[in-house]
């Protein structure tokens, strides 16, 4: 059989899609965390097993079966550790960088990757990208030890620190530093981009527009806590409304059992034109090309509404780098390198409550997005750094 050619009649994909047996998977059950996404977070390979089975007229027997390891990261590459002090003066470790071997021109470019509101570091999709000849840092910034456990006063400097770090390593070119961020790391990404000056290109999946508080209040002080600070100050954030969304959102969620829809809180929160425009990103500060990519279905934040703010932002203040937005009409929010499991279409959220959350969008939709989005993005850095 020619996946490639002849069609799925059956399972969990129809049509003809040359990587529909991986991106089509569908996960047998619940982690043990009530999460129903697949999630890679580390660099080891895949073992994926098929099985062959016969027709049921003769039985349903497997008539032949073989497995294979999907590798992540290439042969030969190295991986070094950015570690800082944590209790008791043991050192932790909050990013890796993967350096690849098969490159002729050194230094190498450096690709910075910051996860979104899951927290810790994507390992894997550092290393799917340094095969591509970009050495690559997977960055954490919460949500492991000793880092804050939830997203809220991250500062700005532990970013600045990072790139002093990079810059110290032999193989790269500190000349040549981007920033690729998802979610909230896309906003991250947006924010450090805007205000250190050696970030030279930007790709950012399903990013904000503004600086978004953190979505509590403290409990000494009741004052709204914010994610973003600098030098020890808040940065400017939009706040969100979250108890009128919360009364907004019982009915449906509580009495209906659907999942939580995100989206309608960020959209809420918009309509606070003063604070938005106060939270606004300065995004025509940065000092290189910028890469936007958004879902129209997006059900965890307006992703694509915010990207379109931003182009508009950047042509009001003559930005003078190339902007470019890829926009998917039917893809959700979980936009990342293609041909991992797309079918899960919700999940739960230890850093949310535990909620229930769809991310919209569709199995197809997703897996189109996300194979044509990456390979642009992969396009868009090469050129750019």
């Amino acid at each position: 059989m020619d996946v490639a050619a002849q069609e799925s009649r059956g399972g969990s994909f129809r049509g003809i899609s040359p990587m529909g047996l991986f991106w089509a998977m569908q996960r047998a059950e619940q982690d043990g965390a009530g999460r129903a996404a697949f999630a890679k977070t580390g660099p080891s390979p895949h073992r994926v097993h098929f099985d062959a089975v016969a027709p049921v007229i003769t039985g349903g027997r497997v008539v032949a079966s073989m497995s294979l390891d999907r590798n992540f990261i290439a042969a030969g590459t190295e991986s070094r550790d950015l570690t800082i002090p944590g209790d008791a003066g043991q050192s932790c470790t909050v990013g890796r960088l993967f350096i690849p071997r098969e490159v002729h021109a050194r230094p190498l470019p450096v690709v910075i990757i910051l996860s979104g509101s899951g927290g810790g570091f994507d390992l894997d999709k550092a290393a799917v990208l340094s095969r591509h000849g970009f050495a690559a840092l997977a960055l954490a910034y919460f949500g492991i030890p000793p880092l804050p456990p939830w997203l809220h006063r991250i500062p700005l400097e532990y970013f600045e620190a990072a790139l002093t770090w990079l810059a110290a390593q032999p193989e790269i070119d500190p000349r040549r530093v981007g920033v690729l961020g998802v979610s909230r790391g896309a906003e991250f990404a947006l924010l450090c981009a805007s205000r250190f000056s050696r970030i030279r290109a930007v790709v950012a999946y399903a990013p904000g527009s503004v600086a978004w508080a953190a979505g509590g209040r403290d409990n000494s002080t009741g004052e709204i806590v914010p994610c973003w600070t600098w030098k020890g100050e808040p940065l400017p954030f939009a706040p969100l409304p979250l108890r009128g969304f919360m009364l907004r959102s019982a009915m449906p969620v509580v009495a209906l059992r659907r999942p939580v829809m995100f989206r309608n809180l960020f959209r809420m929160a918009l309509r606070n034109r003063e604070a938005v425009a106060r939270a606004a990103i300065p995004v025509e500060q940065i000092r290189g090309p910028v890469l936007l990519i958004s879902g129209g279905d997006d059900h965890v934040w307006p992703a694509a509404e915010m990207s379109e703010a931003i182009v508009a932002r950047l042509k009001h203040h003559s930005f003078p780098h190339p902007v470019e937005h890829l926009h998917y009409p039917r893809a959700g929010h979980m936009l990342r390198y293609p041909y991992l499991p797309a079918t899960s279409r919700q999940s739960r959220n230890p850093h949310l409550r535990n909620a229930r959350f769809s991310f919209g969008g569709t199995p197809e939709a997703d897996a189109e997005a996300q194979e044509k989005s990456w390979h642009r993005a992969i396009a868009f850095l090469r050129a750019n750094l």
